[in-house]
């Protein structure tokens, strides 16, 4: 009658591995998906995006290493933010080297781009749109501009209300 407790013991210990077995499997990474990558937009140019395709802008009235989005503005302009302690990936066509990370107030880590911080707008409903061109002062960042529109990346800043 000794098997059953050494049976009991086996079996538990396979439930473990095998468990451990799919922890692994399930926590190391196949591929590594960009932060920030670029697409092309007919009116705009080549822009950064977000990993889902959404157009990233930056506020013309913060400087390098500033943060002056916050509070409603973050609401209508949400950051793109990292966790974790995870580093911002560059996509194709983006500098690895432009990219960097921010401390927020509110205690979050925002991903930059040439020292500035990125942020969506929240009326970009799908990916590829770009409606927040110049509203509030923000502006989509433009790797390349569009000869037809080449004063996309131009900016009208405006003040109060949290944006600076």
């Amino acid at each position: 009658m000794r098997t059953r407790p050494i049976l009991r013991v086996f079996l538990l210990s396979l439930v473990i591995l095998v468990g451990a077995g799919v922890g692994i499997a399930v926590s190391a990474p196949t591929t590594t998906r960009a932060t920030v990558k670029t697409a092309h937009s007919s009116k705009y140019g080549t822009l950064l995006v977000s990993a889902s395709g959404f157009a990233l802008y930056q506020l013309a009235s913060e400087s390098k290493g500033t943060i002056k989005c916050t509070g409603s503005c973050a609401k209508t302009w949400p950051p793109l933010l990292l966790t974790g302690g995870a580093k911002p990936v560059a996509g194709n066509g983006v500098s690895q080297a432009k990219l960097g990370t921010i401390k927020r107030p509110d205690h979050g880590t925002q991903v930059t781009y040439n020292g500035k911080a990125l942020y969506r707008f929240v009326s970009d409903s799908k990916p590829g749109a770009v409606t927040g061109q110049n509203v509030a002062g923000f502006h989509v960042v433009l790797l390349s501009t569009n000869s037809a529109s080449g004063t996309a990346s131009s900016a009208t800043t405006t003040g109060g209300g949290g944006y600076g």
